[in-house]
């Protein structure tokens, strides 16, 4: 889609609204036998939590030096585990090396210590491929919900050196600008199932310690779209696909078009992709069929083939 369609289609949607052999199927799979892999599992990757600061990392046998994207499981900040990683098999058919990240929730440490927890899992991916046979030259990120903010994260933090820059970052629902979240709920018409983000015990308010409706600031500091202005105006932001159901009823879509919106308002974007699944969910519907995963895959292994 050439940059004056994608941003005609964002306006109107804004608008309306330890090392061992394993074979088997591993998680994250669609059934079946799952292709054979290597696993190091339960890496520790900075000492602030025990039992959060761990990753496990998936390898494809028989890929010599494969590329790996970071997995971010979501939960609302405050749940979720790196374990049964989204579309793993897939990956791993494709060549792909996938590395599951934990990070501390909002009951450990509020924003932005979910921030440094990323940047320290990434250091250390950039530091240990050799050692644990993966290309930390050819990196992306994946994340759904509060993961999907934590990939965004990644895409836009990381590209302010090219030295740590992502080769990609995918973007499924994500909360982006929590102080706009209800308001945005409220132009699609739709009531928030999980309740409202404001509320002091929202899983956002959660994030930054203390309810977003009567701290806007804090709420602000912790988006996306604050990271991506404060960005040397020379940093090339890496790919992103980014993608939402038209029906989801805890996240509104306009919240996944405002950072597809300041990505492409930022000078110099080009590789920028927005789809919106018209029958799916919060991760519900479309994102349950292989069809949206086999996008994803197709969108990692173009971009990271170099």
């Amino acid at each position: 889609m050439p940059p004056s369609s994608r941003l005609l289609f964002a306006a109107a949607l804004a608008l309306s609204a330890p090392a061992h052999a394993q074979e088997g199927p591993p998680p994250g799979g669609q059934g079946g036998p799952g292709p054979d892999y290597v696993l190091h599992a339960d890496l520790p990757y900075a000492d602030r939590s025990a039992d959060r600061n761990l990753l496990d990392i998936y390898l494809p046998e028989g890929v010599e030096n494969p590329p790996i994207v970071v997995t971010i499981h979501g939960g609302g900040f405050m749940m979720g585990d790196k374990s049964d990683p989204d579309g793993l098999d897939m990956f791993l058919r494709a060549g792909i090396a996938v590395a599951s990240i934990n990070y501390r929730l909002s009951d450990q440490a509020t924003w932005p210590g979910q921030h440094d927890d990323l940047m320290d899992a990434f250091a250390f991916l950039r530091a240990n491929g050799d050692a644990l046979g993966y290309d930390e030259t050819r990196m992306a990120s994946f994340g759904a919900s509060a993961g999907g903010h934590l990939s965004s994260v990644a895409g836009i933090v990381l590209s302010a050196d090219p030295a740590t820059a992502l080769k990609a970052s995918v973007v499924w629902f994500p909360p982006i600008l929590f102080s706009e979240m209800d308001a945005d709920m409220a132009t699609v018409g739709m009531t928030s199932v999980t309740g409202a983000t404001d509320d002091a015990t929202s899983a956002e308010s959660r994030l930054i310690g203390a309810a977003v409706g009567e701290n806007p600031d804090l709420a602000i500091a912790a988006s996306p779209i604050t990271l991506l202005a404060a960005l040397p105006p020379e940093a090339e932001l890496p790919p992103f696909l980014i993608m939402h159901g038209a029906e989801d009823t805890n996240i509104s879509r306009i919240q996944s078009g405002r950072l597809f919106m300041a990505l492409l308002s930022r000078p110099g974007t080009e590789d920028l992709t927005y789809r919106l699944l018209p029958d799916a969910g919060h991760g519900s519907g479309a994102f349950k069929r292989l069809d949206a995963m086999a996008e994803v895959v197709a969108f990692l292994r173009a971009r990271l083939a170099e």
